[in-house]
């Protein structure tokens, strides 16, 4: 199974908010639920190729987005990433 970032936030408002910034920037992107187990705030993630992570980084350093926490799925589990 490939690896890939899940971007999680506080709220819908700046799930959208990120994936219009995100889109714009052309990164590819999946929108998905977030896994209830993750967190229990905003119900929707954005899901981001691994290659792609530095480019989220600057936006979200710009303050371009605002992101909750980024988890790397691998081996069937998510890990919180804490260098953000």
């Amino acid at each position: 199974m490939e690896k890939y970032y899940l971007l999680t936030f506080e709220n819908t408002i700046s799930a959208m908010s990120a994936e219009e910034v995100i889109k714009n920037e052309k990164i590819k992107l999946v929108i998905m639920p977030t896994p209830t187990y993750i967190t229990k705030s905003c119900g929707i993630s954005i899901r981001i190729l691994e290659n792609d992570f530095d480019k989220i980084k600057n936006l979200k350093n710009n303050n371009r987005i605002k992101i909750k926490a980024v988890y790397l799925r691998e081996e069937n589990k998510y890990n919180l990433i804490s260098d953000l």
